[in-house]
């Protein structure tokens, strides 16, 4: 019998996160594990990992991001997966945030428009909600200076901010005229504005 442990499946992690091996041979490894009876492991986070990656279309894609959450998980025992991939679990921050700041939640449609800059890996992080208009959500969100150039704001599936930014997820259900200003050192100022509320 071979014991896999949390070393195997890190290994597993980084040799994905160095480009050496590919999801299919990820899911590969993981349908070996699952189905041959020489295989066997004592460990919860281990067990639901390999399952996910076996059965990935039911779970979280195969992709860096998440492969380094995996990581994350096994060690240190923090599963952050569904804040990079679930849109549901930021609904209660969101409704918090609002009372915290005297807004109506005003939930955002995750397959709507934003418009956000290309530089969302730098800090801090900007955003305001103006009026919708169709197929969007009213928000434009940016790092560093805001720019008056037409290209600007890039169009973004709200969804698409998950794996790029979770952490300005919960800021997204303010209404409208509302503004934040964040960073990843946990600054957060959040004001509203009343003149954004007659921009067009």
């Amino acid at each position: 019998m071979i014991e896999i442990n949390k070393e195997n499946i890190i290994r597993k992690c980084n040799e994905y996160l160095l480009g050496n091996t590919s999801k299919e041979e990820v899911l590969r490894y993981a349908n070996e594990l699952i189905i041959n009876d020489k295989y066997e492991w004592d460990d919860e986070i281990i067990s639901k990992i390999i399952y996910a990656w076996d059965s990935e279309k039911m779970n979280y894609p195969i992709n860096k991001v998440n492969m380094k959450l995996w990581k994350q998980w096994l060690e240190t025992g923090k599963n952050k997966l569904p804040e990079f991939n679930s849109w549901n679990s930021h609904i209660e921050k969101q409704k918090k945030i609002c009372g915290k700041f005297d807004s109506n939640w005003n939930p955002v449609n995750k397959k709507l428009i934003i418009g956000c800059s290309d530089n969302l890996d730098k800090e801090p992080i900007s955003g305001l909600r103006r009026p919708k208009e169709e197929r969007t959500t009213g928000w434009l969100i940016w790092s560093g200076e805001l720019s008056k150039k037409d290209d600007f704001f890039r169009p973004v599936c709200a969804e698409h901010l998950l794996q790029r930014r979770p952490e300005i997820i919960k800021y997204l259900g303010l209404d409208v005229g509302f503004r934040f200003l964040v960073n990843k050192n946990g600054y957060a100022d959040v004001w509203f504005d009343k003149e954004i509320t007659k921009l067009k």
